[in-house]
């Protein structure tokens, strides 16, 4: 969507200028895929609107604290911020339709909540959809598979972000398939993943191996629910070790 179209369609002139700025990051974000903005980035966005350079120190002030509070700063970081995942939801669902994606997937928080765990990376926000959208209408052999591949994604992460990837890595530097990183990851004493989580991995793994692999193995309800609470434990657990919390 181009800048021009998007400015007319929310009548950005009319706001403030820390609304003004909400909105232009949010655009920045639908059409860039970046979830983290410097008060520096923010400024370049307000002027490539057209609008006066602000000041950022004011600017910042207003969208960190106080009503106007869209931003939540990265772990780790003095200078960098990003959406708090309930307001980037909000703005999805008022503004999202602005550009008529066929992506954009129908979801609530049916099995693990959105609000929590949405707005840190765009396509780890897209599973989490899928996720709760397969689950309340009842694919859930799909349901099991996409879980699979987050548990899959967010190990990687993990490991990524504490610099020990090669852990699970192959000589020629491609990483090992999903049990052999489980394996790892149950004695890695840099990951150290508590006991409850170590004893549960082998489980969460199979469920979706059942629905990707066994010609007659189809899941149901209950084999989610049966894993649910663990899943739940696991997910915050790695979207710390991450670094995406």
């Amino acid at each position: 969507m181009k800048l021009f179209n998007f400015m007319c369609e929310t009548n950005l002139n009319q706001f403030s200028e820390a609304k003004k700025a909400r909105l232009l990051c949010y655009y920045h974000y639908k059409e860039t895929g970046e979830f983290r903005f410097s008060m520096n980035l923010v400024a370049q966005l307000m002027q490539n609107a057209g609008f006066n350079n602000p000041n950022s120190s004011r600017l910042k002030e207003k969208l960190t604290k106080g009503t106007d509070k869209i931003f939540l700063c990265v772990k780790n970081s003095k200078c960098e911020y990003e959406f708090i995942p309930a307001i980037l939801q909000m703005l999805e669902e008022e503004l999202g339709i602005f550009w008529k994606d066929t992506d954009i997937i129908e979801s609530s928080s049916d099995l693990f909540e959105e609000a929590k765990f949405c707005g840190k990376r765009k396509y780890i926000d897209r599973l989490i959809k899928q996720i709760n959208h397969t689950y309340i209408n009842n694919c859930y052999d799909a349901c099991a598979v996409i879980m699979r591949r987050l548990f899959e994604v967010l190990l990687v992460l993990s490991y990524e972000n504490l610099m020990i990837s090669d852990a699970i890595k192959s000589t020629d530097g491609r990483y090992f398939m999903l049990e052999k990183i489980v394996q790892n990851a149950k004695g890695n004493k840099i990951l150290n993943l508590p006991l409850r989580i170590c004893n549960e991995l082998d489980t969460i793994r199979e469920v979706g191996n059942l629905s990707a692999h066994n010609i007659t193995y189809t899941a149901g309800k209950k084999d989610i629910d049966d894993i649910k609470l663990s899943y739940r434990v696991m997910l915050e657990e790695l979207f710390n070790k991450a670094g995406l919390m």
